[in-house]
């Protein structure tokens, strides 16, 4: 029996899209587009078994023209163990999808001549770059050698100064956000001045008791902006403020904040070593695989003539 809407048929655009919603021995009968609901609800109580004894690999459940998506395809979209509202979801959006693909590529095919449609060169060039590299990546598997010692790292670090210029302030610093009605702020300025492990111990247990926010980076160096981005209303040059004071607060309606900066690096100086030790390794790294690659090339190529195996005409 035919789905019919309660109040007429509708027509169908130029490009048919049906939907099957059944298939039985007679003819095979067409849910429209409008009526994605029951198509949904029949794929989902239907996509375990077999229609009637006939195979699932004969029924489809949407048509574009003559492209159609198999029922088969469509329950391997389908993880188990889905909520009958997220089965239809899913149902939904695969099947949409696939329409306005197809749609999509019937309009390219009506409006791109047959050189256009034609991407059998742009294949191959692919596929050649794409079997190229995966030997490459083999090779460079098997072959190159990634062991990197300290001297190795050191010895890029002296010979390429230019390339690890600052391009922003870095620091070593204590940092604390505290809320200003719990603040003691002469007993942390006091803490932070002391700067010795037993005051920044006591300083990090009345932290976690009261601070919003505490970090401390004695002992590594970040990013001042990350720090001051985090600090409304701070107008000081953050260079001069560097060499002003190592002990700075600033206060809003709400919170105080405490800023100890125990080292400094302007921007535009050579960046500390241990700043910059994982970015050498990855550097020399990539500059034994660009060198393994291109040594790699020029071997074969140079075989390659002494075996007569081309011929390079000039052209005049």
């Amino acid at each position: 029996m035919a789905i019919r809407n309660q109040r007429s048929f509708s027509r169908l655009h130029p490009i048919t899209i049906e939907l099957v919603v059944m298939r039985i021995r007679g003819p095979i009968y067409l849910l429209q587009p409008y009526a994605w609901i029951l198509l949904l609800w029949a794929v989902v109580a239907l996509a375990g078994c077999r229609y009637l004894n006939r195979s699932a690999d004969e029924v489809y459940v949407a048509k574009v023209d003559d492209k159609v998506y198999l029922l088969k395809d469509l329950r391997s979209q389908l993880p188990t163990g889905m909520t009958k509202a997220d089965s239809l979801a899913r149902v939904n959006d695969i099947l949409t999808r696939w329409v306005k693909k197809e749609l999509l590529l019937k309009v390219v095919e009506e409006n791109l001549d047959a050189n256009q449609r034609d991407l059998s060169k742009e294949l191959e060039e692919y596929g050649n770059a794409l079997l190229i590299h995966r030997y490459q990546q083999q090779l460079l598997s098997q072959k190159l050698d990634t062991v990197l010692t300290q001297e190795d790292i050191h010895r890029y670090y002296d010979n390429h100064p230019e390339k690890f210029t600052l391009d922003y302030n870095i620091v070593k610093a204590v940092y604390v956000e505290i809320p200003k009605n719990v603040a003691k702020a002469d007993q942390i300025k006091r803490w932070m001045s002391e700067n010795s492990p037993r005051s920044m111990s006591e300083l990090e247990t009345y932290s976690f008791q009261y601070a919003s926010k505490f970090d401390h980076f004695n002992n590594e160096w970040v990013d001042l902006n990350s720090i001051l981005s985090r600090i409304p209303g701070v107008k000081e040059p953050p260079e001069q403020m560097l060499k002003n004071s190592k002990l700075q607060q600033f206060n809003d309606l709400n919170n105080s904040y405490f800023l100890l900066v125990n080292d400094y690096i302007l921007a535009g100086e050579k960046a500390p070593f241990d700043f910059v030790k994982d970015r050498i390794e990855s550097l020399i790294l990539n500059t034994r695989k660009m060198e393994f690659l291109q040594d790699l090339e020029k071997n074969i190529y140079e075989k390659g003539k002494r075996e007569n195996r081309f011929i390079i005409k000039e052209l005049k």
